[in-house]
């Protein structure tokens, strides 16, 4: 077992995907933050290894959905309809930290917003926008 399928365990997701990312969580001062550590998978640059950009975008939108799930008590992950992703500076080989935030939760779009920190320093900045269904309202879906 490869160290990303092994740091997986600790999150156990559901979907093949999210084991590929290889990521983890943990609770500092009573915040989850999610971590994912550098593997040869995850290279975009074997000349300086640094992060592709992919990776960190989807390791972003998989913290933005769980989350927004977790916050909402729900099982499954929210599809996200529309991302921005900004790339501050690049990301090299070891442990990216993702801190989420709910922006804002209105009637029909809930906004997530997930920093992306590689030894303490921002290295990206991501904003997820998911739908709200009406049975989130309190009606019929």
């Amino acid at each position: 077992m490869t160290d990303c399928a092994e740091a997986a365990m600790v999150l156990v997701p559901a979907v093949p995907f999210h084991r590929f990312l290889g990521m983890r969580e943990e609770v500092v001062e009573g915040e989850t933050r999610y971590l994912m550590d550098f593997c040869e998978n995850h290279v975009g640059n074997p000349l300086i290894r640094t992060f592709h950009g992919g990776v960190l975008a989807s390791f972003g939108e998989v913290v933005a959905a769980t989350h927004l799930a977790r916050s909402l008590a729900r099982v499954e992950l929210p599809a996200c309809s529309t991302l921005t992703f900004d790339y501050l500076r690049p990301a090299f080989a070891g442990t990216i930290c993702a801190v989420p935030h709910i922006v804002r939760a209105g009637r029909r779009i809930t906004t997530v917003s997930v920093q992306l920190r590689l030894d303490n320093k921002l290295a990206c900045i991501g904003r997820f926008l998911f739908p709200v269904g009406t049975a989130d309202l309190g009606g019929s879906a």
